[in-house]
């Protein structure tokens, strides 16, 4: 008999983009599936749609959460809720490609394994929903452990993941992290002795949008990202904390108009970046945006100065 999959999908305030979310689910090659909702308080029309899916498929479970708790309340309730041997979690904003859980479910039961993830799409949207980019991500890593894991969240969001049951109830989301939960969720399984096995092939689109994201939120940022770093810091090499650091502290820089240039220099030494070329392509970046942040708040001062003179 195949393993039954419980596919857990979140959502907030966004049911036109749960619709092509809840297609993607429907669409998968492997049948074994129930699929649980989650609704994290939201004050648009997914409860009617949610409850129309009910009527025509008797996989599908809906559980209400009455005001907003977060995504990591949300994932942690369809954990509780879940009868299958394997979960997979969707966000509401992105699309599994059809065989995304036949071919993880078959990775896992062909190795004997608890959790595994796969290689991703980017695709960028405009705010008109067009697509402006893809952008294929594929990790190179056959196998992901704790300390490989220490250096860089190499994993990924968790659309892209599938997670034993029991390991997942074991471990669970910290409901207290503004950001980098999934990150944390690896972490403590991983630091259970465990291992993640990828699947390199890219089976998930990941959409890159202007719409709300935990991820544009500055101070959510940090607040999360610190408290990881502090968190797993002891077990970290000196040079995973010096380059955990200096990522912390670049993405701290280009959102927080208030540190100096003296702050961004201190910050490029802390890590010889240059030698990778991936962390050379992100400083590039990140600078780029820090730069253009300064610009746009110093043009929205003079307007604002000679609006008041004139």
């Amino acid at each position: 008999m195949k393993a039954l999959v419980s596919c857990i999908i979140t959502t907030h305030n966004r049911a036109e983009l749960l619709k092509k979310a809840m297609a993607s689910v429907m669409a998968q090659t492997y049948p074994h599936l129930e699929i649980i909702i989650v609704d994290d308080g939201s004050k648009d029309h997914t409860e009617e749609v949610c409850r129309a899916w009910l009527k025509q498929d008797q996989r599908i479970h809906y559980i209400q959460v009455p005001y907003a708790q977060g995504a990591n309340h949300a994932r942690n309730l369809g954990i509780q809720r879940a009868n299958g041997k394997y979960i997979a979690f969707l966000d509401d904003d992105d699309q599994w490609l059809p065989d995304k859980i036949q071919a993880q479910t078959q990775t896992l039961e062909q190795n004997k394994g608890l959790f595994c993830f796969c290689s991703k799409v980017l695709v960028y949207v405009d705010r008109e929903d067009k697509v402006t980019r893809r952008k294929v991500s594929v990790e190179s890593r056959e196998l992901v452990f704790y300390e490989d894991l220490l250096t860089y969240n190499w994993i990924g969001e968790t659309s892209k993941i599938m997670v034993q049951t029991q390991l997942a109830r074991t471990v669970m989301f910290d409901e207290q992290l503004t950001s980098a939960q999934d990150y944390d969720f690896y972490l403590r399984i991983l630091q259970r002795g465990h291992h993640a096995i990828n699947v390199k092939e890219p089976l998930v689109h990941i959409y890159i949008h202007p719409g709300p994201r935990i991820s544009t939120s500055a101070k959510k940022k940090f607040q999360g990202q610190r408290r990881v770093l502090i968190k797993y810091y002891k077990d970290m090499s000196q040079e995973q904390k010096k380059r955990q650091l200096h990522h912390y502290r670049m993405m701290e820089w280009s959102k927080n108009p208030n540190r100096n240039t003296l702050f961004l220099k201190k910050t490029l030494t802390l890590y010889p970046w240059w030698r990778n070329f991936t962390l050379l392509k992100r400083n590039v970046r990140t600078i780029l945006l820090g730069f253009r942040l300064r610009r746009q708040l110093r043009s929205e001062a003079l307007n604002k100065e000679y609006k008041g003179t004139a």
